[in-house]
């Protein structure tokens, strides 16, 4: 059980982008779509040219886990661009240009009939998408009929700097809650728990305050440790069940703060996934906050609303996600997809040269996958793919831990990645 988890209290530095309401940014010139995601290539359903509306399908991921992408503004398909996507590699995207008149293809009203298969159906027509970084289509999670005890929204947003789902609470814990309901019917589920850390004081007493009179949804204190975010971590404590493939397995269904906002809109607005809460902060901005965009739009144009950079700003991170977990950036012309929650300017501290390891054991002391780092790293340097096989390297969640916690700094987070790249292609080639 990972009740037994050691974790680990980062610094959060999540107060940089808190002492100011969500800004609405909703109207930009230029909205971009990735044409590709990894291995997965969508089917263009428009040209150049073709006039589009807010909610307009306009791409289409065809096959078992297919789901539309619409577009998130009004105007005429204009070209199709190579841009900087949170992979960190350029890839073709299709540009709209916003004609600002805001026209909307889809109505508001519904009937009031929301059964099990209408719920799923909307949430798959509005094509929304995990909104806490993984970006799994939401209604695949809801298809089995296996019995479900839980529905938990996953609030912990351990990951330092970040704030756009504590903001989305802060903000919209109505809707969160209707979406809560509205999950629980569509996987039959008979009680619903929001997961949240328990030093989110502001957070939790708005909650308790929108779920008086309310029965079967509760909240569940998490502890202020890393990784306390980490899905299994979640489900194992608030169910006391263990798992191995996937939460169901435990009798539990979990998303995203956002992703249970975006659920209650396409069911009682059938509005599809055309905006998200981003973060962007960091030590190396004027002025952090959280800005409410429209999918597509260039993070540019928010550092701009930021005030930009810091004036004595010199050699910095760009990070795309968290710092544990993001990805380092080459240049921020980046496009925020649906999977990009935040973004984080860092000035770089003075390089220092890492020594070798001196063998503290913290990296294993700390993982929270009771994983041992350093003989990882050993056997993916001595190609030794049985040996990965044995240390269950394919079990690292690349929380980034054992990097943070090495008084050598080395970064054993990468080698980890590297390991398990290295153990997966071996099985791949196996199982052929």
């Amino acid at each position: 059980m990972f009740n037994k988890i050691h974790g680990c209290h980062l610094n959060g530095h999540k107060h940089m982008s808190t002492n100011q309401p969500i800004l609405d940014f909703l109207d930009p010139d230029y909205v971009y779509f990735p044409l590709t995601n990894g291995n997965v290539t969508y089917l263009k359903l428009v040209d150049i040219g073709t006039k589009v509306l807010i909610g307009q399908q306009i791409l289409l991921r065809e096959g078992r886990f297919g789901h539309p992408i619409c577009s998130s503004v009004s105007g005429t398909v204009s070209a199709i661009k190579k841009m900087w996507h949170s992979s960190g590699k350029m890839i073709e995207m299709l540009e709209i240009t916003n004609d600002h008149q805001n026209l909307v293809c889809y109505s508001e009203t519904n009937d009031g009939t929301l059964t099990r298969d209408i719920i799923i159906d909307k949430v798959k027509n509005a094509g929304i998408v995990g909104l806490g970084g993984a970006g799994f289509p939401t209604y695949v999670k809801y298809l089995p009929t296996q019995p479900v005890d839980y529905v938990i929204i996953n609030a912990a947003e351990c990951e330092p700097y970040l704030t756009c789902d504590y903001m989305s609470i802060m903000e919209n814990s109505d809707k969160l809650i209707r979406g809560i309901h509205y999950i629980m019917t569509a996987n039959n589920a008979k009680k619903g728990v929001i997961a949240i850390k328990k030093n989110k004081y502001e957070a939790i007493d708005i909650l308790k305050e929108h779920l008086k009179g309310i029965d079967d949804i509760s909240l569940y204190l998490l502890n202020d440790e890393y990784p306390a975010g980490w899905e299994k971590y979640i489900v194992e404590h608030v169910t006391k069940k263990s798992y191995t493939g996937l939460p169901r397995e435990a009798g539990a269904v979990v998303n995203n703060v956002q992703t249970a906002i975006a659920v209650c809109e396409a069911v009682e607005m059938n509005k599809p996934l055309i905006e998200r809460v981003v973060t962007v902060t960091g030590e190396g901005l004027k002025n952090p906050r959280n800005f409410r965009v429209k999918i597509g739009t260039k993070i540019n144009d928010l550092i701009e609303l930021c005030g930009g950079y810091v004036d004595d700003l010199k050699d910095a991170y760009f990070i795309c996600g968290g710092p544990m977990t993001g990805r380092g950036m080459f240049f921020d012309e980046l496009v925020i997809t649906s999977n990009v929650g935040s973004v984080i300017v860092m000035p770089k501290a003075e390089a220092k040269k890492n020594p070798d390891c001196i063998g503290c054991g913290k990296c294993s002391e700390n993982c929270p996958s009771f994983l041992t780092p350093t003989s990882i790293k050993q056997a993916y340097l001595s190609n030794n793919v049985a040996e990965l096989n044995a240390l269950n390297a394919n079990k690292c969640v690349q929380c980034g831990l054992c990097s943070y916690v090495c008084p050598s700094r080395v970064e054993m987070t990468d080698y980890m990645a590297k390991a398990k790249e290295m153990l997966a292609k071996a099985n791949a080639t196996v199982k052929k």
